[in-house]
């Protein structure tokens, strides 16, 4: 009797064994810091920063296989200030990204907070990391509508180089003026791969007023040719009340230097809006991997403003130094990103 019991207990646990192997959970985190010493003409500072090339976080991520190409997925992913030990993004707990969907064979869905497809196409073709340190975009883009809220989520598979995304962000106003479709939020893009050559168009509408919605357009492209990869990326942003209105370029170079490499980048922002507030960058930063995970950097920038702008050179997550009309800022900068 007890053999059968024994021999019963390993065949449910054999029965068991393979639905376990079908579901995973991971943890995963990135460090990145770095010391900051901007000056903008009459003020300075030396500071310690979180978020240079990439924003600091801890994350867990799973699945579960549910069969026939089919999954349960989530991600919650929590951004960290390593300079002071705080939560990020203004101190949500899971404040980068916090979803749960299915991927199948026609795509991926998911529902909570999620980055913008309009994201994408911005930290795709800003070479170097997109949105970090050293890219014209991350010093002139307004980064609050690149994450969105109470948002469902689609990604397609890659189909003959294509991809698409689309999001749609349940505005969930009950207190603003305006009714609760203010803070409502769509966006979509079509990005193409083949080859050394990429491109992408995307679009992202928010409501912000009864009377209001914003517009940002991005177009994107990049070349691999010989050693080296050049980026392009084009922004223009419109309002129903033209109180928002500007072009950007960011022309961006990538170039293997030793073991190392080294981003070349320049960039404009043309106001519509707002006379004399045009502003222009170029940024220089080596990279240097010391290992796979540990990467070390340097970098210096340049920004002038004209006399109605006051744009200051800051990282992913790293805030710039503080900025009156008209003032040129300069920034140096060493720092270490280790990925877990």
């Amino acid at each position: 009797m007890r053999r059968v019991a024994v021999l019963s207990l390993l065949a449910l646990s054999c029965a068991a064994a393979p639905a376990w192997a079908q579901s995973s959970v991971g943890m995963f985190g990135l460090i990145d810091t770095y010391l900051d010493r901007s000056s903008t003409g009459t003020a300075h500072a030396t500071r310690l920063q979180s978020g240079g090339i990439q924003g600091s976080r801890l994350g867990f991520r799973g699945s579960e296989d549910l069969g026939g190409g089919n999954k349960a997925i989530f991600l919650l992913e929590a951004g960290i200030n390593v300079d002071d030990g705080g939560l990020g993004q203004g101190g949500l707990l899971f404040g980068r990204q916090a979803y749960a969907g299915l991927s199948t064979e026609v795509g991926d869905v998911t529902l909570g907070r999620h980055y913008s497809p309009y994201f994408f196409t911005l930290v795709t073709y800003g070479l170097g990391g997109g949105m970090a340190w050293g890219n014209a975009s991350v010093y002139f883009t307004d980064q609050s509508p690149l994450r969105v809220n109470n948002s469902v989520s689609y990604t397609s598979p890659l189909m003959r180089g294509v991809r698409v995304r689309a999001l749609w962000g349940a505005g969930e106003n009950t207190s603003l003026p305006g009714g609760p479709g203010v803070g409502k939020m769509h966006s979509a893009s079509a990005q193409y791969d083949q080859g050394r050559f990429s491109a992408n168009v995307a679009y992202q509408a928010r409501k912000t007023t009864q009377a209001n919605t914003e517009h940002f357009y991005a177009a994107g492209a990049s070349w691999q040719f010989g050693f080296a990869k050049l980026g392009v990326l084009a922004q223009a942003r419109r309002d129903d009340i033209d109180a928002a209105r500007n072009n950007q370029l960011e022309v961006s170079l990538l170039v293997p230097l030793g073991t190392g490499s080294l981003l070349v980048d320049v960039g404009r922002i043309e106001n519509r809006s707002v006379a004399d507030a045009d502003a222009r960058v170029l940024s220089l930063r080596y990279d240097y991997p010391l290992s796979k995970r540990t990467t070390v950097y340097t970098g210096a920038a340049w920004l002038r403003n004209e006399a109605g702008a006051r744009f200051g050179i800051n990282g992913n997550t790293g805030a710039a130094l503080a900025v009156d009309p008209g003032q040129d800022p300069r920034s140096l900068i060493a720092g270490l990103r280790h990925t877990f």
